[in-house]
């Protein structure tokens, strides 16, 4: 038994000794020099998710095996790009961040990690836009502080690659390493970095101390870009062939990173988009008054700024939650932000920090050539959009015409208080013109507010980074606008729309946000062009090897490639980055030295260096550790780089002095010049004005002519086309007339055929009858002489009308050509405007006259026009209702008729053929009665004076009655009434023409001058456009009720003709009881 225990002692000992010990403590502090180990101390905050223990590797992961780190488990077949796979490690944590004071505090490395998973993006650092998110993970005990997480994209198998390192931007105050996505870089033979850093207070909140150093984001940059220059090569990228790419406020970190000359080492190369550390809208030029603001918006204690005072803001600001400090940065932005560039902080580098990045102010650190890189520099077209867009409020309420004022609110926003008399000058004399000094409105000066923020934001500061360089540098300018802005989910109140704002140039980078995500073909195209030249860039320091295409910057102006919209040459080549205007040069800015105290405090805090006011590089230097020196002095090779470096120092003097001695006699020329140069400025511009006026005043004469002349041809094609209708329309009625012709003569034949058989069969009963079928021939016959009468009336009209019109043509023709004969000499100048003023107050009734005849000749064209039209209408319509007519006569004459086969006897068909014919002559006798009662009825309306008459005539006896004297007299009194009532209506006819022709004119005139343009508001416009339609309406429906009267009136008189009551109501007696006397007869 005891063996036994014994063996199971030693393997629990060896398994403990293998397994049980602690585990790994990211914050352990283990000395060894004692080899002791102090006291254990409990984490503040619990560790967030991504921290926790990783789970062990699945088959469908990527494992990368770092000694430094552990075991790397990432995604295998993230994406599959360019037909091939890509790998992806998230949210790899490169450095840690303590928590209370020390979250404003660098960093530290981290170290081995053992079994890392790599598969799930970490949160972004905090940021008041995520305040909700933030506020959630601190209720569940989440370390959300801990943020300082970097994302690899490798291909699969990739080894010794070019390595892009993005740095996200904007402001500095949101973001995170989500935005480079591999989709578009990853086509090319590349790895692609992105790297989450603090944002806002926790990376630039400063108090020029060692407890709030500031620039802390820095030191987060150089911790992952250390931590890359290690582990690269594990990945599949090359650590000697790194290049920092960076956008917006992402660039200026960059920057400054390089100009530090503390990294330098870790990157070879730059890309710079939209940002350097030179512009003004990132460097807090007072840290301590924006630490002062943050802690009052924080609700920390007042503090002074002496030791004790700090110590309690200290104290405040550890006791803090993050969700709160962003709060309290929300405020402060918010608050601020309309005051200016001087009272807007917490998000902007500081000048003097105690961790040594930026120790002077970046302009002056630029001068220094040795530090730079090989640089890509550029800058989108309106990148600054976005400062005036949130400041153009602030604009549109300025009550000025002086252009001065609208530049000190854009300088208020842009540009520290030192340059603003040096941009302002440069802005009026380069930008606006003499006559907007004291003539400004917002819409006039609106863009060129645009361009000055642009300069003094963006392109200044990129011209004065290259002044001082020898390095290889290559310049562009992004001016494609393609489907997508970057912020295109944020509103333009600018009164015009912006080309490529600021990180447009990134869309065709990384595709991001989501919904810019998708590329149509040009924009793709674009995208493809960009990535080459980007990774071409990285691997071999040029970006486009075609010789001519992208050369390098041969001066801090150019060239300059330039991304445009053209189909035919996207990228075409300029020689000015600043659009041909050379811009101020920055003045070396100097600060006072500090007055430095030290005094002890609290033992939880270190010595603490009081810097009020100024900012001192040198503070720190007692506590700085010493820099290793590299070069011996006594090392032959370190005496000749001195020596060649201080040749060159003297080369370059000497060339700059050569450069001043000649630009001064041109500085001195131009001083002396500079008054009568902005007379003389003045007066060109002057005449450029009048030069200008006078050729749009002739443009718009050749405008004019070219119409008339183009109205004058349309007016010709009208007329052949009308000459052509109108013909075609005389052959048509012509054929249909000698169809209805032929028509009626074979009707007449077949009819005279049955006559001649049914005599032959029947008795005579009336000599005068003959079934009323004469007269019918005779109406139809007197209807077309009708017809052709009003068709000869209408073209004797048109005829008239037309030579008129011509003789007006040749008239207006005759007095231009009388015009154009002017010679050149006699003609008169071209009125001022005061003259064209003063003769229109001195004799006003000249211009009325000559505006009232043009008036008046457009009328009658307009009147003669609209008269050809409702004639051309008249007759189509007149055309189509006889053609109605026609097809119902012959419909009803066509009728099939009852043949003798269908009846037993002859006699029964003649029967029953007599008693067809009276009905429907009763019908139609009924018919015509009922109108004359009508017609009747609606005279005595008219006319009551003589509706009722003072003696009844009595009713005629049918013994009393002679029916050829009575017939007589009646047709001739219908032949005198028929010629009356055709006099008025032709009268009548004209008259109505003559109305609707001054009616349809004066509505067409009023139709042709009603423009959007003529009324001061659309509502206004469309009010008159509301009352032109009822008045046309109004004149459609009055119209309507004429032709209706018009047609009654036709119908009443050839009811009258057709009617012959006395002849044909003995006819019809005669027909009814005709058969009837027969067998009386025959009975007798």
């Amino acid at each position: 038994m005891q063996p036994l225990l014994l063996v199971l002692a030693l393997c629990v000992a060896q398994t403990y000794a293998l397994f049980g010990g602690s585990p790994a403590d990211y914050n352990d502090s283990y000395d060894e020099d004692t080899g002791m180990q102090p006291p254990w101390q409990p984490e503040p905050l619990k560790p967030a998710p991504w921290q926790s223990e990783p789970q062990y590797s699945q088959p469908h992961e990527a494992i990368v095996t770092v000694p430094e780190v552990g075991h790397i488990s990432g995604i295998k077949n993230f994406k599959t790009i360019a037909n091939r796979p890509v790998n992806a490690f998230l949210g790899l944590r490169y450095a840690k961040v303590g928590g209370g004071l020390a979250r404003f505090q660098a960093a530290q490395p981290i170290g081995f990690q053992g079994r890392v998973s790599a598969t799930e993006k970490s949160p972004n650092c905090a940021q008041f836009p995520e305040l909700d998110r933030l506020r959630d993970s601190e209720s569940r005990g989440e370390n959300v502080d801990d943020c300082l997480t970097l994302d690899i994209y490798a291909p699969d198998g990739a080894s010794q690659l070019p390595v892009l390192v993005f740095v996200h931007g904007e402001m500095l105050f949101d973001g995170g390493s989500e935005e480079a996505q591999p989709d578009y870089v990853l086509e090319k033979d590349v790895l692609l970095v992105s790297i989450n850093y603090r944002l806002a207070p926790f990376g630039f909140l400063s108090a020029l101390s060692d407890e709030l150093p500031g620039n802390v984001a820095l030191s987060d940059l150089h911790l992952a870009l250390e931590w890359l220059q290690r582990n690269l090569a594990y990945f599949g990228g090359n650590p000697d062939k790194v290049t920092l790419v960076g956008q917006a406020g992402g660039a200026t970190l960059a920057h400054a990173l390089s100009l530090s000359g503390r990294a330098n080492k870790l990157f070879q190369q730059l890309i710079l988009q939209s940002g350097t550390a030179l512009n003004p809208y990132l460097i807090d030029e007072e840290p301590l008054e924006t630490l002062h603001t943050f802690a009052r918006l924080a609700r920390c204690p007042p503090f002074h700024l002496s030791s004790h005072g700090l110590a309690s803001i200290y104290d405040c600001l550890s006791r803090l939650s993050t969700s709160q400090l962003v709060a309290a940065f929300e405020k402060l932005l918010v608050q601020n932000e309309p005051l200016g560039l001087a009272h807007l902080g917490g998000f902007k580098l500081v000048v003097g920090d105690s961790l040594g990045y930026l120790p002077s102010h970046p302009v002056s650190m630029v001068t220094n050539g040795s530090l730079a890189l090989p640089t890509i520099f550029g800058a989108t077209k309106d990148a600054s959009s976005f400062v005036i867009s949130r400041i153009y409020d602030q604009i549109a309420r300025l009550q000025s015409h002086n252009v001065s004022d609208f530049i000190d609110v854009v300088l208020r926003h842009t540009a520290p208080s030192r340059d603003h008399p040096k941009w302002k000058q440069w802005a009026l004399r380069e930008i606006f013109s003499p006559e907007q000094q004291f003539t400004a409105s917002l819409k006039s000066v609106a863009n060129g507010l645009l361009e000055l923020s642009n300069y003094i934001l963006y392109r200044a500061p990129v011209i004065n980074t290259i002044r001082n360089r020898w390095t290889p540098a290559y310049l562009y300018i992004f001016d494609y606008r393609g489907q997508y802005h970057r912020f295109g989910h944020l509103s333009n109140p600018l009164p015009f729309g912006v080309d490529a704002s600021l990180s447009d140039d990134s869309v065709y980078l990384f595709p991001y946000p989501p919904e810019a995500s998708y590329l149509n073909p040009l924009d793709r195209s674009l995208s493809r062009n960009l990535v080459t030249m980007w990774v071409n860039f990285a691997a071999t320091g040029v970006p486009n090897p075609n010789p001519g295409e992208w050369p390098q910057a041969s001066s801090e102006y150019g060239p300059v490639l330039r991304f445009t919209n053209s189909r035919q040459n996207p990228l075409e080549l300029d020689q000015h980055f600043g659009e041909g205007i050379n811009v101020p040069e920055n003045s070396l800015v100097r600060f006072k030295p500090a007055i430095n105290s030290t005094v002890p405090t609290t033992s939880t805090t270190t010595t603490t260096t009081n810097r009020p006011y100024a900012i001192n590089p040198y503070a720190n230097w007692q506590i700085r550790p010493p820099q290793q020196q590299t070069w011996h002095p006594a090392d032959p090779e370190y005496v000749r780089a001195q020596e060649a470096r201080q040749q060159q120092f003297i080369l370059e003097r000497e060339q700059r002095w050569r450069q001043q001695q000649q630009r001064r006699p041109q500085q001195e020329s131009r001083q002396q010049e500079e008054v009568p140069f902005h007379q003389q400025q003045w007066r060109e511009g002057q005449q450029r004005e009048q030069q200008e006026r006078e050729r749009q005043q002739q443009e718009q004469a050749e405008r004019v002519r070219q119409q008339r002349e183009r109205e004058e041809l349309e007016r010709r094609q009208r007329e052949r086309e009308q000459e052509e209708r109108e013909q075609r329309e005389r052959e048509q009625q012509e054929r249909e007339h000698q169809e209805r012709e032929q028509q009626e003569r074979e009707h007449r034949e077949r009819q005279g055929k049955g006559q001649d058989q049914q005599s032959a069969n029947t008795p005579p009963v009336d000599d005068n009858n003959s079934w009323g079928y004469s007269t019918y021939n005779n109406e139809q016959q007197q209807r077309e002489q009708q017809e052709r009468e009003q068709q000869r009336r209408e073209q004797k009209v048109q005829d008239q009308q037309e030579r008129d019109r011509e003789q007006r043509e040749r008239e207006q023709q005759e007095r231009e050509q009388q015009l154009e004969n002017i010679p050149e000499g006699d003609r008169q100048p071209y009125p001022s405007y005061e003259h064209f003023e003063h003769e229109d107050n001195e004799n006003p009734s000249e211009l009325d006259s000559a505006h009232n005849y043009k008036e008046e000749e457009d009328r009658e064209q307009q009147r003669q026009e609209q008269l050809r039209r409702e004639q051309q209408e008249h007759s189509e319509r007149e055309y189509h209702l006889q053609q109605e007519r026609e097809q119902q006569e012959r419909t009803q004459d066509y009728q099939p008729e009852d043949r003798p086969e269908d009846y037993p006897s002859y006699e029964e068909y003649i029967k029953a053929h007599e008693a067809k014919n009276a009905e429907r002559y009763y019908a139609e006798e009924q018919e015509r009665e009922r109108q004359q009662q009508e017609q009747l009825h609606q005279e005595r309306q008219e006319r009551p004076e003589e509706s009722l008459p003072d003696e009844r005539q009595a009713y005629p006896t049918y013994d009393t009655y002679d029916p050829d004297v009575n017939n007589a007299g009646k047709q001739e009194r219908e032949e005198q009434r028929r010629d009356q009532v055709e006099q008025e209506r032709d009268q009548k006819h004209g008259d109505d023409q003559g109305a609707e022709y001054e009616r349809s004119h004066e509505e067409g005139t009023e139709q042709e001058g009603l423009k959007v343009e003529d009324f001061p508001s659309y509502e206004a416009y469309v009010e008159a456009e509301t009352r032109l339609r009822e008045k046309q309406e109004e004149a459609e429906r009055l119209e309507d009720e004429r032709n209706r009267a018009q047609q009654e009136e036709e119908d009443r008189v050839q009811a009258e003709r057709q009617s012959n009551p006395p002849r044909q109501i003995s006819q019809l007696r005669s027909l009814v009881i005709g058969p009837q006397h027969m067998k009386l007869f025959s009975r007798q």
